[in-house]
């Protein structure tokens, strides 16, 4: 899987404004994701805790599970 900052690669921000000589929030600026990326990926977005028929806190609260695949058995 690529790193979602490849520019950053494990560093941090002020580890990079540094090295570069820039301030942290033009590294902040041009290490962002766009917000139409971020909101795709979020879990907020994809609401797995509705698929289990549960609360957003009682989905944290057990651990993140994740929905059990049913599978039909032979008759």
């Amino acid at each position: 899987m690529q790193h979602p900052h490849p520019m950053r690669k494990g560093t941090t921000a002020a580890e990079l404004a540094k090295r570069l000589g820039v301030n942290i929030k033009t590294v902040y600026k041009y290490t962002a994701l766009p917000r139409e990326e971020y909101e795709a990926n979020s879990i907020s977005r994809a609401k797995p805790w509705e698929g289990l028929g549960m609360s957003r806190a009682t989905w944290y609260n057990k651990g993140k599970p994740s929905p059990k695949i049913k599978q039909k058995l032979p008759a």
